[in-house]
């Protein structure tokens, strides 16, 4: 089914595919006359995990502030092995904030996160075995991918992260083989990465991540900054993420990449809390 709705905010009415009815802010639990606490919007959602499953990724009341200036707070949210979630949110609003969360990049001031039951937190991502295990889980595709490339050619940079994580060298090889055979970039392996196109850049740093196989992929607005012809094959290689039942976690404004792969769309307000917009639109 398809409708056409608003958000308060929102540039202009849009639709979203796959929805079984309407769903509008009237709908939207509200607090009880009494003054009881209304729902929180994880309670929405509606994902296909099993009872009793535990979540992979598990935020409470995680608090995180740059220089005392609040970027994430208060967020609740669990999230399940093969979940597809869009974060959808004004700029600012800490979708990336909440990203490098999830890699363990930066650590709550209050609250906790921990992955696969795991506390991740600045202590234990000291633990050099424990930060290359989340590290290994975990892949992070930043919005810059000259952020993330940094070797002299593509092969290494391929190669740096299986190499970290002590697989032998034989197996190295294979992966990075398979790797640039897959994303169609043999031709690239030579090259520096500062001399690529932005399009190449982004088909390397995807490569650097899934030469080690993570069970999460965390995207960063991947579609800014392409060209039409890889934004199309970003599209594709999404969904074939998708369907081999990894865990997706994309921050973007692309309401037509977010209604193509999301499970359901957590909205970040301009409060820095997912609990302000208490809206989730469910995409099953």
């Amino acid at each position: 089914m398809t409708y056409l709705h608003t958000h308060e905010g929102a540039a202009k009415p849009h639709t979203h595919e796959g929805m079984g009815s309407p769903h509008t802010h009237d709908q939207i639990p509200q607090p009880h006359a009494d003054g009881a606490e209304q729902a929180h919007p994880s309670q929405l959602h509606r994902t296909g995990h099993a009872a009793g499953a535990q979540p992979l990724m598990s935020f409470r009341d995680f608090c995180f502030a740059y220089d005392e200036e609040a970027t994430l707070r208060h967020i609740d949210l669990d999230i399940y092995a093969g979940d597809s979630v869009v974060l959808m949110g004004y700029n600012g609003s800490g979708k990336s904030t909440l990203l490098k969360a999830m890699s363990g990049l930066v650590f709550p001031q209050r609250g906790e996160y921990r992955f696969d039951g795991q506390l991740v937190d600045e202590r234990s991502m000291k633990d050099a075995s424990f930060a290359k295990r989340l590290h290994a889980r975990v892949g992070f595709i930043f919005q810059d991918s000259d952020s993330q490339l940094f070797c002299s050619n593509v092969e290494e940079e391929i190669a740096f992260g299986p190499r970290q994580m002590g697989l032998p060298e034989a197996e190295v090889s294979a992966r990075v083989d398979d790797i640039c055979a897959l994303l169609d970039i043999e031709k690239l392996r030579g090259r520096a990465p500062y001399h690529l196109s932005g399009g190449e850049k982004k088909k390397v740093a995807i490569a650097c991540i899934l030469s080690m196989n993570p069970d999460v992929y965390c995207f960063d607005e991947p579609l800014n900054g392409l060209d039409v012809k890889t934004r199309d094959w970003l599209y594709g290689f999404l969904q074939k993420l998708k369907a081999a039942g990894k865990t997706l976690i994309i921050a973007t404004h692309d309401q037509s990449l977010a209604d193509a792969l999301a499970d359901y769309f957590v909205y970040m307000g301009e409060q820095h809390e997912y609990s302000d917009i208490p809206h989730v639109h469910i995409n099953r």
